[in-house]
């Protein structure tokens, strides 16, 4: 099977003009290059901007059977994203039909199309159509350390507060790490979820963490400030709740720094370490173009991570210590995982930094049609925004990482 990530291909169709007469007499004949693949397509702008019916309509082109059943993963994935729940049904028991047997045989494929049972397909096909109502005013939202003000945990993290329609509010971690919404079972429950009860989902962390469970449901409304999401698919856990780059990227024009959410910030001047919105396998992320210890790499933005700058690969290590297992809270168990800190040099865009940074032995997600072909090398984590603040522009394609 070919990786999803290609290169975007640059490529021109040539046409005959119809004027015989300017046309030298030996000339070889027109030539029509073939049209793009359909990953040199999806990361093309037009791809990017594409709507559902568009990105069907380019799988459907897609003859060879392991190639359109990647695609045909990529769009179940988009249709996650822009939370099309109604959409989902009848395209994924398509694909589940055409190709049957690659599914059987392929443990991971197994499990994605058997997240849905029949009565779980019946909810999301009665689903209203998922719908964004943002503020046109600016907005400053407290960004928290915790999860609840009288727990102290040992990890801080930016949490931020979350409503539903019947006045149940939440605390979610802002997440620019996490590529779908996930909600604590006892905080869905209180929301008025609409369970998917024979829907499952197992998933992964980039801290060695396999096999978690998760099941599905659909929330009516969540609110953030005076912006409101309706008809919502999200992924239920025992774990934290956290707010999602599927959510965060609908949200329009942000800004967020170690003590505040703004909606619709003044536009900023400035733009030392610009961000690419990727979406080129089954994740979206935020990245930034990095070198690390003069290692190239795409560094991703993720302020669900608890660490300054995490990295999966090793350098000079000057100790080993024990820490609680990232990306929980609060933090009251007492299993725990080991981690080697390093120094290094960190050079972003315009910046360059001395750096203590952490590695992970084996805690990387493993490549997989169903994971993501790109392979997390570099978070920068929640500590990171002590020296940085980020402006998120995802419409205009004009983001950015700012030195404080």
């Amino acid at each position: 099977m070919k990786p999803l990530k290609r290169l975007l291909l640059a490529w021109v169709v040539l046409v005959s003009t119809g004027l015989t007469a300017a046309t030298p007499p030996n000339a070889p004949e027109p030539r029509v290059l073939p049209e793009p693949g359909f990953y040199q397509w999806l990361a093309s702008d037009q791809g990017q901007k594409a709507t559902l019916e568009q990105l069907r309509e380019r799988c459907d082109r897609v003859s060879e059977p392991g190639g359109n059943l990647d695609c045909s993963v990529t769009v179940i994935a988009r249709m996650f994203e822009l939370k099309a729940a109604n959409q989902l049904p009848d395209y994924y028991l398509a694909i589940q039909r055409r190709h049957a047997g690659v599914i059987q045989a392929d443990p991971e494929l197994k499990l994605l199309f058997s997240m849905f049972g029949d009565q779980s397909l019946a909810i999301l096909r009665t689903t209203g159509n998922f719908t964004v109502k943002r503020t046109s005013q600016r907005e400053v939202l407290k960004i928290h350390p915790y999860a609840r003000d009288h727990f102290i945990a040992q990890q801080v993290l930016p949490f931020i507060d979350v409503s539903a329609a019947n006045g149940h509010s939440a605390r979610f971690i802002l997440d620019t790490g996490a590529p779908q919404t996930r909600i604590n079972v006892d905080t869905a429950k209180l929301m008025g979820i609409r369970w998917l009860s024979d829907s499952h989902y197992a998933y992964s962390t980039f801290y060695g963490e396999n096999n978690l469970s998760a099941r599905l449901g659909v929330i009516d409304s969540l609110k953030i400030g005076s912006s409101e999401f309706r008809n919502v698919l999200v992924f239920v856990s025992d774990r934290d709740n956290l707010l999602g780059l599927d959510l965060i990227s609908k949200l329009g024009r942000l800004k967020i720094t170690r003590e505040t959410l703004i909606l619709n910030p003044a536009l900023f001047p400035r733009c030392d370490s610009p961000i690419t919105y990727t979406r080129v396998d089954l994740n979206q992320r935020l990245t930034i173009a990095a070198r690390l210890d003069n290692r190239m790499t795409q560094a991703i933005v993720d302020t669900g991570n608890v660490d300054y700058l995490t990295s999966a690969l090793p350098g000079e290590p000057i100790n080993v210590v024990q820490t609680l297992t990232p990306g929980s809270s609060p933090l009251d168990t007492t299993e725990k995982q080991r981690y080697q800190a390093f120094k290094g040099v960190l050079n972003l865009p315009g910046h360059s930094l001395p750096v203590i940074y952490k590695y992970y032995p084996h805690f990387t997600i493993p490549p997989s049609r169903v994971r993501g072909w790109y392979v997390p090398s570099v978070l920068l984590g929640w500590r990171a925004f002590e020296d940085f603040e980020m402006s998120l522009d995802i419409e205009t394609g004009r983001s950015c990482f700012n030195k404080v």
